[in-house]
């Protein structure tokens, strides 16, 4: 339970055999792949004699194909019928092997299938378009729908000129005075088309050059429309050729629903192109010459093994290769967690965070209890444990989830589990006591008890994660690091705690002067070790000193903030109790019996929500700011498997599970 310990390898292959060991590598996938002249020490001769891989071409080709399946699956999922809900969840994703998706693809005519595709995307394209168009001039028509001549016949008109067209808002007053002006003209306002004023105009052409100053000073916007017909006559057509053309795009949607057992397809071929991608884009590392490719990069010791016998079954012993132990203080080491079942599902809390750093250790073994114990304290109700515990079991049982849901599932069962033994612990079963039931604690009344109980499980945890830095110190050799940075703190922290407690007659009030001169030790302890690891005089020696002194007050943040531990399980269970009373009182007639179990329902379901949110976001605060910011820092770089991750099915889910 471990970061588990990374080899540097070069190897040399024949460049024959490139293509094939970068397929089977990808069955291998513990496999990450580093930059040849970064990882590898070779002398710039012997790298002078090798060149880069092109593989841009190959990269645009597995883009377009991306690019491709996206748009035939976006189509055609836009017709299909989906699964969704409850029952979306039991069927969840395919599950294929590296395999078996392979032999799947083979079988697949892309190319074709694509152009089937998108020859009816192309079809209904062009009746949207055809739609739109129509649509777009029935609007424009709209406004001069009770026009009673046709733009045809003004425009042959002999002794007079016929317009239609629109005079904005804005200077419609300097059009009017012009258009009173003259005398052989006639106009009328038959509409509005937004913030014009649509008029109708016959004028002698012996006044056409007044009209055309009217029209200026108007800003006058001719309306053209191509057709002998009436505007209601033409609108009616147009309505009629929507309505035909609606009827033609509903049957080229239904032509592509019936295309939905190929979205399965393209969906899986969306995911091997990407694995195609990864494969490919992979080379940008690598050397080679005209027979010859170098590769250097990362893999698990556990794997080395492994890792050789896929060399072996391509290259056979045409091959060489050189491993040594990963850089113990490198920040260039990837990192790779391998824990038990049980702490497994905590690592998404450790990645939340950060990684660690190959020369730090992994926290996940060390939270991982303490986290599920904080959160099932503060959700801590027997009932919402239970349905918590059931959910989950149920999910795991009957829904094929993707991997990483899988492990949140995984993850909440378990704190369904700590939540129900707090709820037995403080005798709440959904916000209820039982009579007779036996209870450790009541958090009614004995809410100080509760406190005082959280505060010392926080001293407890303060301790311990002390207690790691002190090991991860001597680990390294540095004990008077140690000393200063851990057992000072022991010191001075354990003779303020004890001193109070002897104040107050809680300890023997005999000892509190030898708590007394035990604080003063650990001050004078802290003074030195924060001076000791200043640079300058003595005077600034001796402020960083005052200053570590100081971080006492950090520590009694960190003591009141584990009060929240029984804070959340008092305002969870508390609101649980009202939800109950209001539910009791609305109980006695038929219509009060179904709003009480609406509330009850209802209610209990949005507690057991928020209860769950706070506990977890609160247990969260605990572990990241109390616990970590004693001894973790973080900032690892996550080992990259030689896969991509698939969107749209569950690839080899045996290595995840």
């Amino acid at each position: 339970m471990a970061i588990v310990n990374m080899k540097k390898f070069n190897l040399l292959v024949l460049q024959s055999h490139r293509e094939e060991l970068l397929r089977e590598l990808q069955l291998f996938r513990s496999v990450q792949f580093e930059d040849v002249k970064e990882v590898a020490e070779f002398d710039e001769e012997l790298l002078s004699r090798f060149k880069t891989i092109d593989f841009d071409d190959t990269i645009s080709s597995y883009d377009e194909k991306l690019n491709k399946c996206t748009y035939a699956i976006d189509l055609i999922s836009k017709y299909s019928p989906s699964v969704s809900g409850i029952k979306g969840l039991i069927r969840g994703l395919p599950n294929f092997t590296f395999e078996e998706m392979e032999k799947r693809i083979s079988e697949i005519d892309f190319e074709k299938d694509y152009e089937e595709v998108k020859l009816l995307g192309d079809d209904l394209s062009r009746a949207e378009s055809k739609i739109s168009k129509r649509k777009e001039m029935i609007k424009e028509l709209q406004p001069i729908s009770n026009l009673d001549i046709s733009f045809d016949e003004l425009e042959h008109l002999k002794r007079f000129d016929g317009v239609v067209g629109g005079v904005s808002e804005k200077v419609l007053e300097p059009f009017l005075d012009e258009m009173k002006k003259m005398e052989y003209t006639y106009y009328e306002e038959f509409g509005q088309n937004k913030d014009e004023h649509l008029f109708f105009v016959v004028s002698d052409k012996r006044e056409t050059e007044e009209l055309n100053e009217a029209f200026r000073a108007g800003n006058f916007n001719k309306l053209k429309f191509d057709s002998d017909d009436l505007p209601m006559k033409k609108i009616e057509t147009l309505t009629s050729e929507v309505k035909e053309i609606e009827i033609e795009k509903a049957s080229i949607e239904q032509k592509i629903a019936e295309k939905a057992e190929l979205a399965d397809d393209f969906k899986l071929m969306y995911d091997y192109i990407g694995n195609l991608k990864v494969r490919e884009s992979a080379q940008k590392d690598f050397m080679t010459t005209a027979s010859i490719c170098m590769i250097s990069g990362y893999l698990p010791d556990f794997e080395v093994k492994r890792f050789e016998q896929s060399v072996e079954k391509i290259s056979g012993e045409v091959y060489s290769i050189e491993y040594e132990d990963a850089e113990r203080d490198s920040d260039d080491v990837p990192i790779l967690l391998k824990n038990n079942r049980f702490v497994r599902i905590f690592e998404g809390i450790t990645s939340t965070y950060a990684l660690p750093k190959y020369n730090e250790i992994d926290p996940t073994p060390l939270y991982a209890p303490i986290y599920a114990f904080f959160f099932g304290m503060m959700s801590a109700d027997f009932g919402y444990g239970v349905v918590l515990l059931l959910l989950t079991t149920l999910g795991l049982k009957f829904c094929n989830f993707t991997p990483d849901m899988r492990k949140n599932v995984r993850f909440f069962q378990l704190l369904g589990v700590s939540t129900t033994i707090w709820g037995f612990l403080y005798g709440s079963y959904f916000g209820a006591s039982i009579p007779g039931m036996w209870k450790l604690l009541d958090l009614g009344t004995q809410f100080m008890t509760v406190l005082v109980i959280s505060i010392a499980i926080g001293g407890i945890h303060l301790a311990y994660a002390l207690a790691i830095k002190g090991y991860m110190q001597i680990r390294d050799g540095q004990y008077v690091d140690m000393f200063f940075d851990v057992i000072a703190w022991y010191i001075t922290l354990a003779g303020i705690i004890l001193f109070l407690l002897s104040t107050m007659g809680v300890v023997n009030p005999a000892l509190s002067n030898i708590f007394k001169y035990c604080m003063i030790i650990g001050i004078v302890l802290l003074v030195i070790g924060g001076a000791r690891g200043a640079e300058g005089n003595i005077a600034v020696r001796l402020v960083a000193g005052l200053y570590n002194v100081y971080g006492i007050s950090s520590y009694i943040g960190d003591f009141v903030s584990y009060s929240r531990l029984m804070a959340l399980g008092m305002s969870g269970g508390y609101i649980a109790f009202s939800v109950n009373m209001i539910a009791g009182m609305m109980w006695g007639s038929p219509v009060g019996m179904v709003a009480a179990i609406f509330i009850l329902v209802f209610f209990h379901a949005f507690n057991l929500f928020l209860s769950c949110l706070g506990a977890y976001v609160h247990a969260l605060r605990l572990i990241y700011v109390e616990f970590f910011g004693k001894f973790y820092e973080g900032g690892g770089k996550a080992f990259r498997f030689f896969r991509n991750k698939t969107k749209y099915i569950n690839l080899d889910r045996h290595y995840e599970d």
